[in-house]
């Protein structure tokens, strides 16, 4: 079935309104982020599929970049995303996250009480603001590489190695990188269509019926002190 985007602001706690689009299917939601210097359409095709997939999928542009609010400030990068994850995450639950390039790095080391649940990191490199992973045992990690290019190869292979237990390693033979190496290789998309399946939707639903149960006992509660 195709599903129509719609357009989406996002205003974090420190002022930060990002935009991008949104594609408002009732599965467990995933944000994809580009790369510095790039836009949301680097995953063109890639967020049509997944939503296809039933997932709520939030594509949205960078500080500086696009229709988002302010100018490029690598050094907020980790803050902004934090932040983004907590809104979100208070609203729709548990988050997966797509992430590619110089961005990924970073961000495998989001610490907040708000980590995502899934961390799909494709062709991610070591940026010039990369300060080393910090390991985070409740995120589960897939790392996506194209195995033609030995220098991004070896970068993203280094980034796995110090990622948390919760870890998968998928490569391809090819010289394409990022959402580009997803294009040319779309079984890569079905790859992650399963991990996020395995370990991020049961996550979900289990959030769902809690949020179920807690508004049941909400509106029982005032039925009850209308009845009195």
């Amino acid at each position: 079935m195709k599903v129509e985007p719609v357009s989406i602001e996002v205003t974090l706690e420190n002022g930060l309104t990002m935009r991008g689009y949104e594609w408002p299917m009732r599965g467990a939601p995933v944000i994809l982020l580009h790369d510095y210097d790039d836009d949301l359409d680097a995953w063109r095709e890639i967020d049509q599929e997944l939503a296809e997939k039933s997932f709520r999928v939030i594509n949205l542009e960078l500080r500086g970049h696009g229709f988002s609010d302010g100018e490029p400030d690598r050094d907020l990068l980790l803050s902004d995303v934090q932040e983004l994850l907590k809104e979100l995450g208070s609203v729709w639950g548990p988050i997966g996250l797509c992430t590619y390039g110089s961005i990924s790095a970073t961000l495998c080391s989001i610490g907040s009480s708000f980590l995502p649940k899934v961390h799909i990191a494709v062709s991610p490199m070591l940026g010039s603001t990369t300060k080393g992973i910090t390991q985070q045992a409740d995120t589960s990690y897939l790392v996506i590489s194209g195995t033609g290019d030995q220098e991004c190869t070896e970068q993203a292979r280094s980034i796995f190695d110090d990622l948390g237990p919760k870890k998968l390693w998928a490569s391809v033979a090819s010289t394409e990188q990022g959402p580009k190496l997803l294009r040319q290789h779309r079984h890569l998309v079905g790859d992650m269509t399963l991990f996020f399946q395995r370990y991020l939707v049961p996550m979900h639903q289990a959030w769902q019926e809690k949020a179920l149960g807690q508004a049941i006992s909400e509106a029982n509660k005032k039925d009850s002190e209308l009845e009195k």
